[in-house]
């Protein structure tokens, strides 16, 4: 064993078994045993076929907080009981992001809001929060149009032969909210619809790809690491790295060197302008010394990331659930003839909350608690936890559960969301958790939604989607960052959501 090695078991041995010794135990709390002390079940969890059915069934048979096995030994909390969601990411003290997540998602986008927390966050998100105020969103709205419009015309222009052909709608919908992003929040023209594939669009596009790499046992137990020592000894695990980091830390550097080439063309801005795009915000941060450079690249690198391929891959699958019910497309142009305003169509709008709700991107948020906590549980009980338990906080079961929306909870059913009598109250849109809650919520939902919308019009007045012949199975593969829909059978071709697409003639 190499010195380096042997220097790092030393260390990390020490603290585990100092950790053991003073901390409080969960180990009270039921789940599923641990298949293995080096890897718990975390490689179980990554090497699922299905993301979702392990998370669902082990949510049914130990209730809406149960505890599974971390590396090492560890204790890992899984909670999607509402009221403790809501005190973890409560918006006055929420819970700061583990170790291991701000290390492997800092290596792609660097200090970007995603990552940093306390004061530093709250400057970086007071910077940018001009940006998505309501006045500013308006002013984007022009730019959401005229690229929805650009898309339209561009899939009619990819159609050939009998006008019912069959297309990755997954790709299209990525492009479109490319396009978007770069141009109403720094006025670059990505060109994604117009064929282009600028350095960062291949960037993005390998990140998601890369999400479906086989993590080895080493790779797993290297996170594991990040999360268990202490900051003063993570230094010592930069000296080692894995094809997995090498991979991020290149889509990272790829990423910035782009998002250095937009920000120069964008510096010509007036200290005290009125210009309230994100690109203008982050120019007179640089100006007025309250971000530099490296901070500049992480946010621009972090919001397309976060609002691009998100946000694309959502708008696919509702396609795809309408695909499934068509009669709800019918629905849908039936309201587009009485349009006033988007959010005048209420049937739209449920579907879109029905979407989010269903295929969340961002299928989980891991938390730390700060100190030794009380956790206050849904029926009135409590859970006591230590300082530093690590939690997984489940959007995509709590978004699920029956007891908040019902017993078709796993079906696609948007008129739940037609009702006014959802029985909590949690997260920023909706009571879903697809957009987080708190404080640390995603700073860009209203932009988002909105987005969705205005794509979602055009397409259902344009086209009529509907499966291809003879069917298709989805699933949701569990790759990091975020889920990715591929094809059952077919993971090896990537993201997909393959579907009919004919043109309607008004």
């Amino acid at each position: 064993m190499s010195p380096i090695l042997a220097s790092i078991a030393a260390v990390f041995l020490a603290y585990l078994l100092h950790s053991w010794l003073k901390r409080p135990s969960v180990k009270h709390v039921k789940g599923p045993p641990s298949p293995s002390f080096w890897l718990g079940h975390e490689r179980l969890l990554r090497n699922q076929e299905n993301f979702g059915d392990l998370e669902m069934k082990w949510c049914k048979d130990y209730g809406s907080v149960y505890r599974i096995g971390g590396c090492f030994g560890q204790d890992i909390l899984v909670v999607s009981d509402p009221k403790a969601l809501d005190h973890i990411m409560h918006i006055s003290r929420p819970y700061p992001k583990s170790k291991d997540f701000t290390f492997i998602v800092g290596l792609i986008i660097g200090r970007g809001l995603i990552v940093v927390d306390a004061e530093t966050h709250h400057r970086q998100r007071k910077i940018l929060n001009p940006a998505f105020s309501p006045a500013q969103l308006k002013d984007s709205q022009l730019i959401f149009r005229q690229c929805s419009d650009k898309l339209v015309n561009a899939l009619k222009g990819s159609l050939t032969g009998d006008n019912n052909e069959t297309v990755n709608i997954l790709t299209w919908t990525t492009k479109v909210t490319l396009d978007i992003i770069g141009l109403a929040g720094f006025r670059y023209d990505f060109g994604s619809l117009e064929g282009h594939n600028t350095e960062l669009r291949q960037a993005l596009s390998e990140l998601f790809t890369h999400s479906q790499t086989d993590t080895t046992a080493f790779e797993f137990m290297l996170v594991a690491l990040i999360r268990l020592l202490p900051n003063s000894a993570l230094k010592i695990l930069k000296l080692i790295s894995t094809r997995e980091t090498r991979q991020f830390a290149n889509l990272g550097e790829v990423s910035r060197r782009a998002a250095r080439k937009i920000m120069v063309s964008q510096y010509e801005v007036e200290e005290q302008g009125e210009d309230k795009a994100v690109v203008d915000l982050l120019a007179r941060a640089r100006l007025t010394g309250k971000m530099d450079e490296d901070e500049i690249e992480s946010q621009l690198v972090t919001l397309v990331v976060a609002g691009h391929e998100t946000t694309g891959t959502t708008v696919a699958w509702m396609l795809y659930e309408l695909s499934v019910h068509p009669e709800h497309q019918s629905i849908i142009r039936e309201e587009l003839k009485q349009f006033k305003d988007y959010d005048s169509m209420p049937f739209m709008n449920a579907a879109i909350k029905e979407t989010l709700r269903l295929h969340p991107i961002v299928h989980s948020l891991t938390r730390t608690a700060p100190h030794d906590d009380v956790i206050p549980l849904s029926g009135g009980k409590t859970l006591a936890v230590p300082k530093g338990q690590t939690f997984i906080c489940a959007m995509y079961a709590y978004n699920r559960l029956p007891s908040v929306w019902g017993d078709d909870a796993e079906e696609w059913n948007p008129a739940r969301f037609l009702k006014k009598d959802l029985p909590v109250s949690l997260g920023v849109y909706a009571n879903l958790m697809s957009f987080g809650a708190g404080a640390r919520a995603c700073i860009g939902w209203r932009f988002a939604i909105m987005e969705f919308q205005t794509i979602i019009a055009r397409l259902i007045q344009n086209f009529e989607f509907s499966l291809p012949e003879g069917g298709i199975e989805l699933q949701q593969f569990p790759g990091t960052p975020a889920v990715v829909p591929v094809v059952k059978g077919k993971v090896h071709l990537g993201a997909q959501i393959p579907l009919r697409v004919k043109v309607l003639h008004q």
